[in-house]
C-alpha cells in the first residue's frame, strides 16, 4: 500500500559511506524531490563530500555524521526534527535503532541484515550477487513511497565562472586552452587496481601517441608519491605535458577540472562517478569478479568503455593496446 504524499513532510536520507556511493544515491534524492516536490529533503553523508554535494538541486539540507558525538545525539536531533521517513540507503545498526527509538514512522532499508525488523519497509535485495546497477538498487528503496519509480537517472552537478577562474588561478602554469586527459591511478582499495606499472606504461603511451593531448594525474596527498613515481617514469622531453595534481584539489574543484577534460580513465572508484555524472568520455577498468564487477559499479556515463580481464580475474591481463584502442576512438570522435 502506497503512504499518502500529502503525508510526507521531512524525508531523511542518509549515505554515509563512500564517494561514489553517494553520488550513486543522488538519482534517489531526484526522485524522491520529483514524486514529493513540497517535502524538506535532509541528507545524512560523511563530512568529506561537503564541497561536492553542497547545494545540490532537491537536497533542502545537508548533515554530516561526523557532527554526532553519540548515539544520544543522534536521537535527539531525529526527535527534534521530525522526520516522517528515514530511508537507510547504506544500512548501519546505530542508524536503524536511532530511527525506530526517534520514532520516525517510516523506516525504509534492507531487508538482509539481523537488524532489519527495525526498518517497518523492507527491500528483500541481495546487493552482493551484484545482478542490477548500485543506482538501481537505491531507487528500489522507493518502492514503499512510489509506484512508478522513474529509472532514468539525471544529475545537476554545476559550478559557476568565477568557481572555474578560482581553479585556473589555483593551477597556475596548467592551461586549460589546451587539451588534457585524466588518468586517476588508485582506487583506494575499493577495487581491483590495473596495476601501477600498466599505468605507468599508458601514460607513456599516450603522452607518445597523442601528441595534442597533456595527460593529468589525480589523487588524493596519500597518493602524491605514487603519481610522482609515474611522472619520474616518463622521458624528460615530455614532462612538460604531465601534470601532478594529486592531493591539490577538493571534490569540487576535481569535479570542475573532469568537466572540462577530453577522457577520463580510471579504476573502480569515486571520481569515476563524477565523470559518469557529467557524462564524460571514460575509460574504467573493472574486475570481472562479484561484488565489484561493472554490472553494479560502472559509471553512468553514456560515453563510457568498460575494459575488464578476459576470462580470468588478473587485471594485468589488460593490454595497453587494447586501451590505447579505446582512448584513439574516443579522440577520434571528438575531433569530428
Amino acid at each position: 500500500m502506497m503512504v499518502d504524499n500529502q503525508s510526507i513532510q521531512k524525508i531523511l536520507v542518509t549515505r554515509t559511506d563512500k564517494l561514489g556511493d553517494v553520488i550513486l544515491t543522488l538519482p534517489l534524492i531526484s526522485e524522491l524531490k520529483r514524486n514529493f516536490p513540497e517535502s524538506k529533503i535532509t541528507f545524512l553523508v560523511s563530512n568529506y563530500v561537503k564541497d561536492l554535494i553542497e547545494n545540490y538541486k532537491g537536497v533542502d539540507e545537508l548533515i554530516f555524521i561526523e557532527e554526532f558525538q553519540s548515539f544520544k545525539s543522534k536521537i535527539r536531533y531525529f526527535k527534534n526534527q521530525k522526520f516522517d521517513v528515514a530511508i537507510n540507503v547504506f544500512p548501519r545498526f546505530v542508524l536503524a535503532f536511532s530511527f525506530l527509538i526517534s520514532g520516525i514512522k517510516i523506516r525504509i532499508g534492507s531487508g538482509y541484515r539481523w537488524y532489519s525488523f527495525l526498518y517497518n519497509k523492507r527491500i528483500n535485495e541481495h546487493r552482493k550477487y551484484a545482478e542490477k546497477h548500485e543506482s538501481d538498487y537505491n531507487l528500489n528503496l522507493l518502492k514503499p513511497l512510489i509506484q512508478n519509480i522513474n529509472y532514468e537517472k539525471k544529475y545537476y552537478f554545476k559550478y559557476s565562472q568565477e568557481e572555474f577562474l578560482n581553479l585556473q588561478k589555483k593551477l597556475q602554469g596548467f592551461d586549460f586552452q589546451k587539451k588534457f586527459i585524466i588518468i586517476h591511478p588508485s582506487s583506494k582499495g575499493s577495487a581491483v587496481d590495473l596495476p601501477l606499472d600498466k599505468i605507468t606504461n599508458l601514460c607513456s603511451e599516450i603522452l607518445k601517441y597523442f601528441k595534442d593531448f597533456n595527460v593529468v594525474l589525480t589523487g588524493t596527498k596519500d597518493d602524491i608519491n605514487t603519481t610522482g613515481e609515474i611522472i619520474n617514469s616518463v622521458i624528460s622531453e615530455e614532462r612538460n605535458r604531465i601534470f601532478n595534481l594529486a592531493g591539490l584539489l577538493n571534490l569540487k574543484e576535481l569535479m570542475i577540472l573532469i568537466d572540462n577534460s577530453s577522457l577520463f580513465i580510471s579504476n573502480s572508484t569515486g571520481p569515476v562517478h563524477i565523470a559518469g555524472a557529467l557524462n564524460k568520455n571514460i575509460i574504467g577498468f573493472y574486475p570481472s569478479k562479484i561484488p565489484m564487477n561493472p554490472e553494479r559499479w560502472k559509471p553512468l556515463s553514456e560515453n563510457t568503455v568498460i575494459i575488464s580481464p578476459k576470462g580470468t580475474n588478473d587485471m594485468n591481463s589488460i593490454s595497453i593496446k587494447e586501451i590505447l584502442d579505446a582512448i584513439e576512438t574516443f579522440l577520434k570522435i571528438n575531433s569530428l
